[in-house]
């Protein structure tokens, strides 16, 4: 694999704020769709919203056009990125904070429905099932969770796990070459395969989880919270 310095998460994306949206609505599969048809796994009923690692708010687009009372919290690690909702979305009411939605908290049994889109590909199973947690836990009874994003699969790899786990150790490998420290993030894609996704979902308690779409491998996993 080609070795580049890595990155600090927060640093890489505000020094990419600016191309952003070319890159996700021209260079990934799926585009513009996998944004747009988002709103669509909305509940009919939704009115307050959770999306963290909002990024530019891509995916607000057309969730506000089909809500336009829907109330929005958008999170980001990148101060930059913010500026770019705030532009798209002028005098709107989304609360928008910076900081990292891992170590951040959220309002509990609140929010109707929780979103990310392209945004977790970079975390191991243990940091990914205690967001998942988190978000259970913020999100109201009968709620439901939205997660787009890079996932492997069976239809590109014939062994999606060994892909998975190869990424995960080469990460690891160049962290260990460049002197990086564990405390730290930094940018370098390590997708999960659909069935850990779905795994480590339900283990925080969400049931049931379904894929609702796919195009290669942007995946988007609907998980829905049912608590007697």
């Amino acid at each position: 694999m080609n070795q580049t310095k890595l990155e600090e998460m927060s640093s890489f994306f505000n020094a990419r704020a600016d191309h952003y949206d070319t890159h996700h609505l021209n260079g990934i599969d799926g585009g513009i769709e996998s944004k747009q048809i988002l709103a669509s796994f909305l509940p009919a009923s939704v009115e307050t919203l959770l999306d963290f690692g909002v990024g530019t708010g891509l995916e607000l687009d057309e969730i506000i056009k089909k809500f336009p009372n829907i109330q929005v919290t958008g999170i980001d690690i990148s101060e930059n990125m913010l500026k770019k909702i705030e532009t798209r979305f002028p005098g709107d009411k989304i609360r928008l904070f910076c900081g990292d939605y891992l170590i951040m908290d959220f309002e509990e049994n609140y929010y109707d429905a929780v979103l990310s889109s392209m945004t977790l590909h970079h975390y191991t199973h243990e940091v990914k099932l205690a967001l998942y947690q988190k978000i259970y836990k913020s999100l109201a009874k009968g709620g439901v969770y939205i997660e787009n994003d890079f996932m492997l699969s069976e239809y590109e790899f014939d062994d999606p796990q060994k892909q998975e786990d190869n990424l995960f150790s080469e990460y690891q490998r160049q962290k260990s070459e460049q002197h990086l420290s564990d405390e730290t993030y930094y940018h370098f894609d390590t997708p999960c395969t659909v069935a850990n996704q779905k795994k480590l979902l339900q283990l925080a308690g969400f049931y049931p989880v379904e894929e609702v779409w796919r195009l290669k491998n942007n995946v988007t996993l609907l998980a829905r919270k049912n608590m007697p």
